[in-house]
């Protein structure tokens, strides 16, 4: 019989790097800061799409948006579905024996390509629903091994003025209250008190995220089953702001990673690599002894958790496509640790605002004022973009100068263009046509010659 083990991933709705572990002095999230202690926290962890359902999707099957086929939203009038046939998290688990659960938000489909054996989907800001469905979760699972995916709609934008409702209670939790005037307001946003309103809301939000975190790893340990069984603290995506979700720019990309197994050595220790949420799955099924579908475009933490400069993890990829069907931004990313380069493929089409975005009182205090500057960028170059973007990530964190038009930077524009190129052939990206057609791709993604 095989030597299985367990796993749980508790992920957030838009939670950007806003905890203890991560800097944040003013927010409250005991439950993630005590996790932090014991756990490994990485701090160039990036999602592939800063999209919900094409995120969710990516971490289920180690896969890019591009290749797993779940290009953007999936509910309601959004027609985005994974490719029939990919091999996923609950679909591999099934076919070894285990036992796996969904809790709270699901936003990947279609269903049957995510055979959950337990599935408890909804009331995702019922804390103590969702608590209930996991104790329901380890009671039908006995003592079977598993895996847990446990989804929590905090810290995501809701309700008519697309704000956080943060105006009901939630029995065994006191709420902290954050005052406009001492959130930090991050480089990308401008600093009017519109936003300090709308951020000290979005604080609340992911206070609440965290009791729900401390109320699952409960449920864990009052089911016994915290000594083989992995534990992942993240997010689907960065902050439900303008110029983070959504966007190219890494305040959208750049998410809190915490990882914790019962045999880790660097306990409350930080991870240099630079990975991304395709690398989760091969990660799961490592861990719990699942051989890994072929095909897969991540690699295992596993053998690297412990050593915190590991050689070989100094760039990633990164590819969006779509957020609802609306906000058509389609772009492809090679991230380094100092230079990252952007590729846009739709560069002449402005992108709408995702529908909760537009609406945010964020944006509209943006809009009505007429704001020229987002914090440190210029709110013009925002909203539309070029085709080649060559960022100096040290020296410009929030990507204001695009260097890549600059005689200085050709060579490695040329560089990373064609790694980037040969990496989204390699994985059967179809967006490839337009830089081949644009003539910036000299090799026919028809033929890949």
């Amino acid at each position: 019989m095989a030597n299985h083990k367990n796993a749980v991933l508790i992920i957030a709705d838009d939670w950007g790097l806003i905890a203890d572990a991560y800097g944040d002095r003013v927010i409250s999230t005991p439950h993630i800061d005590a996790f932090a202690r014991r756990a490994l926290t990485f701090d160039h962890a990036f999602c592939t799409s800063p999209s919900c359902a094409a995120s969710r999707a990516c971490i289920l099957t180690g896969l890019h948006s591009h290749t797993h086929g779940q290009y953007g939203h999936c509910h309601d009038q959004e027609p985005f579905r994974t490719r029939s046939g990919v091999a996923t998290v609950p679909k591999v688990f099934s076919d070894a024996g285990l036992f796996s659960g969904i809790v709270g938000k699901s936003h990947v489909a279609p269903m049957e390509s995510y055979p959950f054996a337990y599935q408890e989907i909804g009331h995702v800001y019922d804390l103590h629903r969702l608590r209930r469905s996991t104790a329901g979760f380890f009671a039908e699972c006995g003592q079977r091994n598993f895996y847990l995916h446990v989804a929590f709609g905090d810290p995501h934008r809701r309700g008519p003025d697309h704000g956080f409702r943060n105006d009901f209670e939630i029995e065994g939790f006191d709420p902290p209250r954050y005052e406009p005037e001492r959130v930090p307001v991050p480089g990308f946003l401008p600093d009017e008190i519109e936003v300090r309103r709308d951020l000290s809301q979005y604080y609340e939000a992911i206070s609440r995220f965290d009791h729900g975190v401390g109320l699952v790893l409960e449920e864990l340990k009052k089911a016994g089953r915290e000594k083989d069984t992995m534990v992942i603290v993240t997010s689907d995506h960065g902050m439900p702001f303008p110029g983070a979700k959504a966007s190219s720019f890494d305040s959208g990309h750049h998410c809190p990673f915490l990882i914790d197994t019962p045999d880790l050595a660097n306990r409350g220790g930080r991870h240099r690599a630079l990975m991304n949420w395709v690398d989760i799955a091969p990660t799961l099924y490592d861990w719990c002894g699942v051989p890994q579908p072929a095909g897969l475009q991540g690699r295992s933490l596993l053998p690297i958790l412990d050593h915190p400069d590991a050689p070989g993890w100094d760039e990633t990829f990164l590819s969006h496509t779509f957020h609802e069907v609306r906000n058509y931004n389609p772009y492809r990313i090679l991230r380094g640790r100092r230079y990252k380069f952007i590729y846009h493929c739709a560069p002449e089409l402005p992108s709408p605002l995702p529908t909760d975005l537009f609406r945010s009182p964020t944006w509209q205090c943006i809009k009505n004022k007429g704001l020229p500057l987002m914090g440190k960028r210029p709110t013009e170059k925002f909203l539309r973009r070029e085709a080649m973007n060559l960022f100096n990530m040290e020296e410009d964190p929030f990507e204001t100068e695009n260097l890549a038009g600059s005689a200085a930077y050709r060579g490695l524009v040329l560089d990373y263009s064609r790694r980037l190129f040969e990496f989204c052939l390699k994985t059967g990206d179809p967006w490839m046509e337009i830089p081949f057609q644009k003539g910036h791709l000299d090799i026919d993604p028809l033929t890949c010659q």
